[in-house]
């Protein structure tokens, strides 16, 4: 039976017809809504570490034009858990930066940078299929593993990248054999100290990607990470800028005045670091989840009610371990509005992942000063 390979391009153009198809579908309200949220979603949220990671990049860039660049800077590790901002960071660092967007010359088309996902396993001959696949190669999945290393390489001098980033690269650190990770890790190095086309990685993922660096000293000595830690109880200020930013500048919405005092939007921000368990990327998608019940309601102006429904939307909590609604929230545990990641199991053993809650099941449209349902 034939058997038809698509590109990249095929399938975001195929993606696209099917969400047009879908859309039509669709109350049109809703479709304004999802728009206008993912236009939010969009936008990056302001952090310290985006002047480091940006100071790192510089650095790896001066190391890609040197012959005798600095030798650490050739793979940058960003370990955190999820929804720690790993993502965000890069993003904000990479934006509007002219290093890392495609371009056209007498030499035909340039990507620069990849922006690819480990799979899962990650044996050397599965990484190199989907780093293939994603510069839009079409290969077969059972192709050798001594054909397939060669491959990415050549791919990655026809398709002229500089850059990779590579997310859930803590999959590498899955592989049964130790000598498969090994393997993995060489090949990694292979590519940064390629003589005649180098290139630097940006590795994310979770902490136990870390061991990757630190069990192997050639990577150790090729590489800066950059660990990110939970938001701390006592820094409310970046909570406070965060909740600006989203609600103000992102949103164009306003923050009740009545309801946001001074004393209050550290009050709010105490909450969400208490509840997200200082998690950056759940923080900032309860400030959005706040927002998104705002607009549902047809409303301008952000309420303390609208965190309170937001966090009922996440944690489906009664109204007495409502943080945004008692008193004594500090002693209500922490941690339960944080967002879970879907559980990673292997295929063969059958394991379905963890079941998402849908936020906004059975949302009903508040009035401002609403307790939440």
């Amino acid at each position: 039976m034939f058997e038809r390979s698509y590109t990249a391009s095929d399938i975001e153009e195929r993606r696209r017809r099917a969400d047009a198809r879908l859309r039509a579908t669709m109350d049109p309200a809703a479709v304004q809504l999802a728009d206008r949220m993912d236009a939010i979603r969009k936008r990056n949220c302001s952090t310290p570490r985006d002047d480091l990671v940006k100071g790192y990049l510089d650095a790896m860039k001066r190391s890609l034009i040197s012959r005798n660049g600095e030798k650490k800077a050739k793979i940058l590790f960003i370990v955190g858990e999820s929804n720690a901002g790993k993502s965000r960071l890069i993003e904000n660092a990479i934006a509007g930066d002219p290093a890392f967007h495609s371009y056209d010359d007498e030499d035909g088309h340039a990507k620069q940078l990849l922006r690819t996902t480990t799979p899962s396993p990650c044996t050397q001959r599965n990484f190199a299929i989907r780093f293939v696949k994603d510069l839009g190669f079409p290969v077969k999945d059972d192709i050798r593993k001594t054909r397939a290393w060669p491959l990415l390489e050549d791919q990655i001098r026809f398709h002229r990248v500089r850059w990779a980033i590579v997310d859930e690269a803590q999959r590498m650190m899955k592989v049964d054999n130790p000598s498969d990770l090994q393997e993995v890790s060489d090949n990694l190095i292979s590519l940064v100290d390629a003589v005649d086309w180098p290139i630097r990685l940006v590795v994310l993922g979770v902490p136990p990607l870390a061991e990757l660096r630190r069990r192997d000293k050639q990577m150790e000595e090729r590489s800066e990470i950059i660990e990110l830690s939970p938001v701390p109880a006592a820094k409310t200020s970046r909570v406070e800028i965060w909740l600006t930013e989203i609600i103000v500048d992102h949103a164009g919405l306003a923050m009740r005045r009545a309801d946001f005092t001074r004393g209050n939007i550290v009050l709010v921000a105490e909450k969400l670091i208490h509840g997200c368990a200082g998690n950056a990327g759940s923080i900032i998608e309860h400030i959005r989840s706040a927002v998104e019940v705002t607009i549902r309601a047809d409303r301008t102006e952000v309420v303390i009610a609208d965190f309170a429904q937001a966090y009922y939307n996440r944690t489906r909590c009664l109204p007495h371990d409502n943080i945004f609604e008692v008193s004594t929230w500090k002693a209500v545990p922490g941690g339960a509005a944080k967002i879970k990641e879907p559980i990673e199991t292997k295929p063969e053993l059958g394991d379905q992942p963890e079941q998402q809650v849908d936020d906004n099941a059975g949302f009903k449209k508040p009035k401002t000063g609403d307790r939440p349902r």
